[in-house]
């Protein structure tokens, strides 16, 4: 009998110990299910449950400028986005790029913008000063977002009063063209002059271009009998008056000097600025470099100089490839000549996120895609644009070729230079109208300078 005894209470305890754990079992399910959750999202016997709630559907707007083929690559990029991100749609907003400003400009007077927005780099300032941008840093930091893969040139063009207003999704940049076939003609060039190196500097360029500079007679500046007023070909087209923001202010960092001041006054009146000015006066009397005059006889466009078969070099942005197949141009690329050092300027768009949006979770998930691995890496599979984030560096190459990825190596060289309203007025409004011949040397350019610090006071 105590064996009995002993069993049956043995028994008893099994079952009680049994109900105990199925009934734990139960407790957890009907508290979250984490014991389905543990399970990847089954249930014991193996079919499916649904383990968190679905997200709420919601609509936001993301605007941009651009054409109807850049608004279609945009489309193309949002699609993705959507694809990943089922519970978010976006609806495009495209202007093209006038109105664009205007009606931005607008919707932050009436309190209409859109949930997530284009910027360029040169309104920062403008547009942060009418309170539309939400700030980044918290977001990014909650969010961990890597910002280690974005130059800090680029991320610093996208600050104001030091916070992150907008994240780079592009990195359009300059660099220095150069028309192959010139170099390889030997009636184009009797001098036999080399191409350029890949971090040339002045001294080499000037050396390049009297040698490839040539009249109707064939000879070189500096020559017997050089015809100055009857060029064929020019060495190389430069024109720093009018094209201030993307050529002439890497040349004058690299020499060390500015633009403009931290205040937004000129700097144009320092000896290190003067030394850079005087040399392109001097190397366009010399007759190597083109003329503004001689610039419009050859198209207008100082960065497509090389598409006309007379110009042997000239300083263009990355885009200008384009324009270049086109021309059928088999062209070769440098850095930009330096002075003392390599510089460049990098021109991102960047994607910001407005500060009275109703959806900031959805919002942000757009913006990070877009500016994130992901995104980058399918703009960069588009072939257009260079991607601002170096994780998409190997999707650009494998698209655009192992000849372009001088432009993400760049990247390194960019300037940090925000665009100010005073440096807007001067770079877009007053600087051509008054440097552009007196730095062709046809002109007074210390009445020139001392009428731009007037109008930038």
């Amino acid at each position: 009998m105590k064996t009995n005894r002993k069993w049956l209470l043995g028994l008893f305890t099994l079952v009680l110990s049994m109900t105990i754990i199925i009934s734990g079992c139960g407790s957890n399910n009907n508290n979250g299910g984490s014991n389905t959750a543990a399970n990847g999202g089954q249930s014991d016997n193996g079919s499916a449950e649904q383990t968190e709630k679905p997200a709420e559907p919601v609509t936001i707007t993301y605007s941009q400028w651009g054409t109807a083929e850049e608004l279609q690559r945009t489309q193309e990029l949002l699609n993705k986005f959507m694809e990943a991100n089922p519970s978010i749609t976006v609806k495009l907003e495209g202007k093209d790029w006038g109105s664009y400003w205007d009606g931005l400009t607008a919707n932050a007077a009436g309190g209409t913008l859109p949930d997530v927005f284009k910027t360029s780099y040169a309104f920062i300032e403008k547009y942060a000063e009418l309170g539309i941008f939400k700030e980044l840093d918290g977001p990014l930091a909650d969010n961990n977002f890597d910002l280690n893969n974005i130059d800090q040139s680029l991320l610093g063009l996208h600050k104001y009063n030091g916070k992150q207003v907008s994240l780079p999704i592009d990195a359009n940049v300059i660099v220095w063209y150069y028309d192959k076939a010139i170099f390889a003609d030997p009636k184009k060039n009797p001098k036999n002059a080399p191409v350029p190196s890949l971090e040339p500097t002045w001294n080499e360029i000037i050396d390049i271009a009297t040698k490839l500079t040539l009249d109707k007679n064939g000879k070189n500046p500096g020559e017997a009998g050089f015809d100055g007023n009857n060029i064929v070909q020019w060495g190389m087209s430069v024109s720093p008056g009018s094209t201030m923001d993307w050529f002439l202010e890497p040349e004058l960092w690299s020499n060390g000097a500015k633009l403009v001041n931290d205040d937004g006054s000129l700097a144009l009146n320092t000896p290190e600025a003067r030394e850079v000015l005087d040399f392109f006066i001097d190397a366009t009397k010399k007759k190597i470099n083109t003329t503004p005059a001689q610039i419009e006889g050859l198209g207008g466009q100082v960065n497509l100089g090389i598409t006309t078969g007379k110009v042997a070099m000239n300083p263009g942005g990355n885009w200008n490839t384009t324009n270049f197949k086109e021309a059928k141009v088999d062209y070769g690329i440098t850095y930009l000549p330096k002075f003392k050092e390599n510089k460049t300027v990098v021109q991102p768009a960047g994607i910001a996120i407005s500060s009275n949006t109703k959806h900031e979770d959805a919002a942000y998930k757009l913006l990070a895609w877009l500016a994130g691995p992901e995104g980058q890496t399918e703009l960069a599979k588009q072939g257009y644009s260079i991607p601002a984030n170096k994780a998409a560096s190997d999707a650009y190459i494998a698209t655009a070729g192992e000849a372009n990825k001088i432009f993400l190596d760049a990247q390194q060289f960019g300037i940090i230079s925000p665009f100010t309203v005073k440096k807007t007025d001067l770079v877009w409004t007053y600087g051509e109208q008054s440097l552009k011949n007196p730095l062709a040397g046809d002109g007074d350019v210390d009445a020139a300078i001392k009428d731009l610090e007037s109008k930038l006071k």
